[in-house]
């Protein structure tokens, strides 16, 4: 058996990809049954706790950088809790589209586009005609950080929000799940708050 003090995770951490999978492979059996049992059965069918593995694996490669390596112990509490939120953003996404709310979707005002209205969205700039010059330099700053996605990132922020296409559409495209795309989705916003410096950039005022 590998000891848990074999240095994977301060390597992981380092930068050493094939640290983070052995340490992913080692943990992965007890994050998933931590997870076991939480999907609710009416979405069994288009969501799986592969999807949320494979998403949380995903997140871990991109940010275990960011990580202080505490020990294995506080790396699983990390994992598990980049699983959960993963789960609860699908969730809430699919009840969402359950119910019929798009607004989760973004639609732009005949006056405005789709680029300026997700800045607003994201929390980059407020829409009041106080605001039309910041709504153009986010309009512009986003785009450039759209670009700076993942490319599953990308797509689904390029389709989903912006283009106005379906889940299914965009499911079917990335050969996931309904719920995976929502995971994605969710984690592409906060990747693009991040790298916008949201609250801090275009909102200068309160005005």
């Amino acid at each position: 058996m590998v000891s848990a003090h074999d240095g994977l995770l301060d390597r992981a951490v380092g930068g050493d990809g094939e640290a983070l999978a052995a340490l992913l492979e080692r943990h992965g059996p007890r994050l998933r049954g931590q997870l076991k049992g939480q999907i609710p059965q009416r979405w069994q069918g288009i969501l799986s706790l592969d999807d949320v593995m494979q998403q949380t694996y995903q997140d871990a490669f991109l940010d275990v950088a960011c990580l202080d390596p505490r020990g294995e112990a506080a790396f699983v509490a990390w994992l598990l809790t980049l699983a959960r939120r993963n789960l609860l953003d699908a969730l809430r996404m699919l009840d969402a589209e359950k119910r019929g709310r798009q607004w989760r979707r973004l639609r732009p005002r005949p006056d405005d586009d789709s680029l300026a209205f997700l800045a607003e969205r994201l929390g980059c700039v407020k829409s009041t005609p106080s605001r039309r010059a910041a709504r153009h330099e986010a309009r512009a700053c986003l785009e450039q950080a759209i670009a700076r996605l993942p490319p599953a990132y990308r797509i689904v922020v390029q389709m989903y929000d912006l283009a106005g296409r379906s889940v299914v559409d965009v499911a079917a495209l990335l050969n996931r799940s309904p719920g995976a795309v929502f995971m994605l989705r969710a984690r592409a916003h906060r990747y693009l708050q991040k790298i916008l410096g949201t609250g801090s950039r275009y909102l200068s005022d309160t005005a």
